[in-house]
């Protein structure tokens, strides 16, 4: 049972995983492709692409590796060569060869660039709204809704923007009266709070917050 489990073990890590970290590595320098939306898709795409690794390390190093696949255990006398054998097979060539396929891509489609823009990393970040709402700092906003209505307020420490994948939402700590311009009033009086939900929102300005100058002494 040991030999099987060891066994069972390798076959996924060769057969398996190097498949999912080249397509990771190349979604990391290069972003996801439409078609990746699918997670059928890029499971079968990892599955192939391990497969393609897997016969490449076969004819590369033949019964050597296929030896320590039958046979494991006698291998793990010498576990520290074994572990940077399968660290090289499972993860780093499969990283590698991503990051040879993109410099390779990127190349051909920017000739002029040159090799430290080829390595810009793309931005995982998931919409422009996660993007804005991570810079802000103290501020003003100010949502135009579907019916044509401003709403909005103050956001300081204690406001929050609801990020992906959830709903485009604001809770703003200080709500603000706003006429039909868009133009700040003054600060609801009582109010604690108030929740917004943008996704249907027609336009949600960010305004920079001027904190006055000290009076002179």
């Amino acid at each position: 049972m040991l030999l099987s489990g060891w066994q069972q073990a390798l076959t996924v890590l060769l057969a398996v995983v190097p498949g999912f970290v080249y397509q990771g590595a190349r979604a990391h320098f290069r972003g996801p492709t439409p078609d990746e939306r699918e997670i059928g898709v890029r499971i079968l795409r990892a599955l192939a692409l391990s497969g393609m690794f897997a016969l490449l390390y076969v004819g590369v190093l033949g019964e050597r590796l296929t030896a320590k696949i039958s046979d494991p255990v006698k291998y793990l006398d010498n576990p520290h060569w074994s572990a940077l054998w399968a660290f090289l097979m499972v993860f780093a060539i499969p990283f590698g060869a991503a990051a040879v396929v993109h410099v390779w891509i990127a190349r051909k489609q920017n000739p002029e660039h040159g090799w430290c823009d080829l390595f810009r990393i793309y931005n995982p970040t998931p919409t422009a709204w996660d993007f804005a709402s991570q810079k802000l700092d103290w501020g003003f906003v100010r949502v135009l809704t579907k019916d044509g209505a401003w709403v909005g307020g103050f956001a300081g420490d204690q406001s929050f923007f609801t990020g992906y994948p959830e709903e485009r939402e604001i809770f703003l700590e200080v709500p603000w009266t706003l006429d039909s311009d868009g133009v700040f009033g003054a600060p609801i009086p009582a109010a604690v709070g108030m929740w917004i939900r943008c996704d249907d929102a027609q336009l949600v300005q960010f305004i920079g917050y001027d904190p006055p100058a000290p009076a002179p002494s």
